[in-house]
């Protein structure tokens, strides 16, 4: 896993001298505090510190060197109180008190970005860069390098949950290139697992039901079983013995019924397609969508603050996918398109530009649309591997809906030819991908198909034992 950093040289200490001035009426407690810091006796001074301020709580000289004292201790957030109940006093020590704050917040800068580049090596480190740049924050909320350490400590620590406020902090206030991609992919994940999650629980109700929508006349008893599955019932309805003249005259053939119980429905098939269909009952899968509605905040999360991002780095590609896949994410393709069309026509150049609203047409089955914003990725760069790859990708597609859309009516040979035009134009861009991503078994896999249907039987066979050998090594 990348190692974040913080790469901001340590800086060095501010010069502090605590003076220690008596005065007539200091209370014995405070007398005693001030030779025990004089002989750095931390644990004492506190002691007698908080007797002085108890038994006189406007004291203010008592809180001030009480919280310089719990400086000395580390203490950071009772350091803050202290100085708190002070300057609430009286702002006598109000300058002192802004130095000595300072100084410490220096100490714990420099103790966090220690801890946090150890940690690259021993991540038992962290978590101390997590307190110490915690205790930064305090010191100096205004600081943005102590938020921008404290967010890379979580990062390293996998703390996604806990990186996002400091990442937000250096989004609102400065608005970090980095900040914005990290959480643009934070809030992406979280909404991919959500949608996965979904889908594992519901996918088979979502076929079912976009099935059941899909079912015409026409269909194939095989078309039918991929829509919405085996039925729970088949049964066979001869038609009526015909007599005399009218048996040859008669042309009726057996009837296949099937019925799915849980559907409610019941198909007949005539001369092997699906003649009628009755519903008994609308069918209801009782889908939770409560993820998928978590998920999509997540994607607009993302796109809140990627759609900015990418506006003021337009060459950053890890914005620029991550802006993408938020957007497929949440289902907004239409949206999506509009935005890198137009994002496409401004930048020209910009081989990112071009590849993404690519990929946002390829999503939508605009595939000779989206096979040109590839080309033209590829004028720009003739090495983009990912245009590459989705070039074939789209004519594979292609192809494959062609077949599975066709009309029951469709000559045979004529639709083969056509699948396999497209086919034949996705092999070139696949093999040459297969030379850069050697190890992929999933390239070797589709070569393998597109192999198989273009009748090259042993460049088939070649392509699927490598992917098999691949997948067993991993």
């Amino acid at each position: 896993m990348k190692k974040y950093s913080v790469w901001a040289p340590l800086i060095g200490l501010l010069a502090v001298s605590f003076a220690f001035v008596g005065f007539q009426c200091s209370s014995a407690e405070l007398t005693s505090a001030k030779l025990y810091m004089q002989k750095s006796e931390w644990d004492k001074a506190e002691a007698e510190l908080e007797k002085d301020v108890q038994s006189d709580s406007l004291d203010e000289e008592g809180w001030y060197y009480l919280g310089i004292v719990r400086g000395e201790k580390k203490n950071i957030e009772g350091l803050l109180d202290a100085f708190g109940h002070a300057l609430k006093i009286s702002n006598v020590h109000e300058k002192d008190i802004q130095q000595v704050r300072q100084h410490y917040w220096v100490i714990s800068y420099n103790a966090g970005s220690s801890a946090l580049q150890k940690g690259r090596d021993t991540a038992s480190y962290y978590p101390q860069a997590v307190k110490s740049f915690q205790g930064a924050i305090l010191l100096e909320p205004d600081s943005t390098m102590s938020f921008r350490g404290l967010a890379y400590a979580y990062l390293n620590m996998s703390k996604t949950d806990s990186a996002i406020d400091p990442l937000k902090v250096l989004w609102t206030r400065e608005k970090d290139q980095d900040a914005a991609k990290f959480l643009g992919e934070i809030y992406y994940e979280k909404g991919h697992a959500l949608k996965q999650a979904f889908e594992d629980e519901n996918g088979d109700k979502i076929k079912i039901a976009g099935g059941l929508e899909s079912l015409k006349t026409g269909m194939s008893e095989g078309d039918v079983t991929s829509a919405i599955g085996q039925p729970d019932e088949k049964t066979t309805q001869q038609p009526p013995k015909a007599k005399g003249k009218r048996r040859k005259a008669s042309q009726e053939q057996a009837k296949v019924i099937w019925v799915y119980k849980t559907l409610g429905l019941t198909i007949t098939f005539e001369n092997d397609t699906l003649a009628t269909k009755k519903a008994d009952f609308v069918y209801n899968p009782k889908i939770d969508s409560t993820k998928y509605k978590l998920a999509v905040e997540y994607f607009m999360k993302g796109l809140d603050i990627l759609k900015p991002a990418s506006q003021l780095y337009p060459n950053d590609s890890n914005i620029m996918t991550i802006l993408t896949n938020c957007y497929i994410g949440a289902d907004m393709t239409v949206e999506a398109a509009e935005a890198f069309k137009l994002a496409a026509e401004e930048n020209p150049d910009n081989k990112d530009f071009q590849y993404n609203y690519g990929v946002i047409l390829l999503k939508g089955n605009n595939y000779a649309q989206a096979i040109d914003q590839f080309d033209k990725t590829l004028k720009i760069d003739p090495k983009y591997w990912n245009a590459i790859y989705n070039i074939g990708a789209s004519y594979v597609n292609w192809g494959v809906d062609m077949q599975t859309g066709a009309s029951p009516n469709s000559d045979p040979d004529s639709l083969r030819k056509a699948v396999s035009s497209k086919f034949a134009k996705a092999l070139p861009y696949l093999e040459q991908y297969s030379t850069y991503k050697t190890d992929d078994p999933n390239i070797w896999e589709l070569l393998g198909k597109v192999y198989a249907y273009l009748n090259e039987v042993q460049k088939a066979q070649n392509a699927m034992q490598k992917a098999d050998s691949l997948r067993q090594m991993h």
